[in-house]
């Protein structure tokens, strides 16, 4: 799936941002050196650049660029292509006329762009670059033991994110730790009057994204790789331990806003609006599970909404969002018996590929790699940064500096599965959903051997 993004939080035109870059720490307006991941002199030219980026996202992500120009007059000419960026890169690629530079949603079509030579090796122009991102990272940017891309933003979906003012409601003092404790939380919560999930379903992808969570947790980083390239059968016995687990939630429709029938038909981001809503709107629930773009459809809803478990200036949170609301997550849990997979993280990412090699590309690869454009989104929100020297002082917050630290600093980090499969991954967001309808364990036999036929008949093995 192309991953769904999220808009950032403040609007900025481009005359404002090295203000904004030499307050986070960032480069000035002088040539950056090339060790610090920046071209320098004045190169001059233009630079062709695709990613899927629009809206704020795209004014965000030219905001981060500024620096670049300023330092190099290199003229950068973006396009914003959306959902559509991978398919619109194949066919420019199969044309002939691909952009200078594209960052990509997923490692498989670096891969596969790799596989053609339609990209560049980068291991010569990044030389020490790589030691800004861990070894994690860099084997996802790999392909053959060659770098061929610089992962430039990340996604952590490791957070579900939660309503303090109605945990402290519920008597539940801290968040959970454990899967067993996540459960107790939820029956404590409803007990209390408060819906524990509102579940982000969609078309499947939020549902995958939350079953991979739980398969990652159980089986642990080494067999969701393998079960990403089918290695494993998803008729193995972790798979069905990860379909069990999830259904002690799934089987409590009480615990879902709107029971199964409800949760099928809630789409991304109305469900985080139910747990952080626009004023005067009251929260429905206390819990919601995706990555940590939602931040900026959470505070996109109010001004008022502050991070962390204390209200705007020392108050209590309070659940009414026109008063002094609150925000805040907590990592998502792995059962006790399993707590060695808790450092384990899912994410995704933007990977930026050089598909044409010019002075110009060249140069934005190496800023790319550097700090000084993730600072600066990191400032502007909704952003997290997978390069270890993008500073936590840059982000606006301690809930996204910790969010951004358990990214950078993630003993294993493996990306979304749902991501890898190719072809068949729509047919696996519905099956899942089939599972969400019906977490039986006589139906899990069934998707479980249905789910390794559509795998076997994509992936060719």
């Amino acid at each position: 799936m192309t991953q769904v993004r999220t808009l950032g939080r403040l609007a900025l035109v481009t005359a404002g941002v090295l203000g904004i870059a030499t307050a986070c720490g960032s480069t000035s307006t002088t040539p950056p050196t090339s060790g610090s991941g920046s071209s320098s002199g004045k190169i001059g030219g233009s630079v062709t650049v695709w990613a899927e980026w629009t809206a704020q996202e795209q004014a965000d992500f030219l905001a981060a660029l500024a620096p670049f120009t300023a330092a190099t007059g290199i003229t950068v000419n973006y396009q914003g292509k959306g959902n559509n960026m991978d398919t619109a890169l194949t066919a420019a690629v199969s044309g002939g006329s691909p952009p200078d530079v594209a960052l990509v949603p997923d490692p498989g079509t670096l891969d596969s762009l790799a596989k053609a030579n339609s990209i560049k090796d980068l291991t010569s122009t990044l030389s020490g670059l790589t030691s800004n991102f861990g070894a994690a990272w860099n084997t996802l940017a790999s392909y053959n033991g060659k770098q061929y891309g610089v992962w430039f933003k990340g996604a952590n979906k490791n957070t579900i994110w939660y309503n303090p003012a109605l945990f402290t409601a519920a008597g539940i003092s801290s968040p959970p730790t454990t899967w067993e404790q996540l459960l107790t939380d939820a029956a404590q919560l409803k007990a209390a009057g408060t819906t524990p999930f509102s579940l982000c379903t969609d078309v499947g992808w939020p549902v995958a994204d939350m079953w991979q969570n739980v398969y990652l947790k159980t089986a642990g980083a080494a067999d969701y790789n393998k079960l990403a390239t089918h290695a494993l059968k998803w008729t193995d016995p972790t798979v069905t331990t990860a379909f069990t687990t999830l259904g002690q939630l799934f089987s409590q429709p009480s615990y879902l806003l709107g029971g199964l029938t409800g949760s099928l038909s809630n789409a991304y981001p109305a469900c985080v609006d139910k747990v952080f809503p626009k004023p005067p709107a009251q929260p429905k629930a206390a819990m919601v599970f995706e990555g940590d773009f939602m931040v900026s459809e959470i505070t996109g809803n109010s001004a008022n909404y502050t991070p962390g478990t204390t209200g705007a200036g020392g108050a209590a949170c309070t659940a009414n969002p026109a008063q002094k609301p609150c925000y805040d997550f907590f990592p998502f849990p792995a059962p006790a018996a399993d707590s060695a997979n808790n450092s384990a993280i899912q994410g995704a990412g933007d990977v930026a590929m050089q598909l044409n090699l010019t002075p110009q590309s060249t140069a934005l690869i190496k800023y790319l790699a550097g700090p000084e454009g993730g600072t600066i989104w990191a400032h502007l929100g909704g952003f997290a940064s997978p390069n270890n020297q993008v500073k936590q002082t840059a982000y606006p917050d301690a809930v996204t500096q910790a969010d951004a630290q358990a990214l950078v600093n993630a003993s294993s980090f493996v990306f979304s599965l749902d991501d890898l499969q190719g072809s068949w991954e729509p047919h696996m967001w519905a099956d899942l959903l089939q599972f969400l309808q019906n977490p039986s364990s006589s139906n899990v036999t069934t998707i479980e051997s249905t789910m390794d036929s559509q795998a076997t008949t994509a992936l060719g093995h």
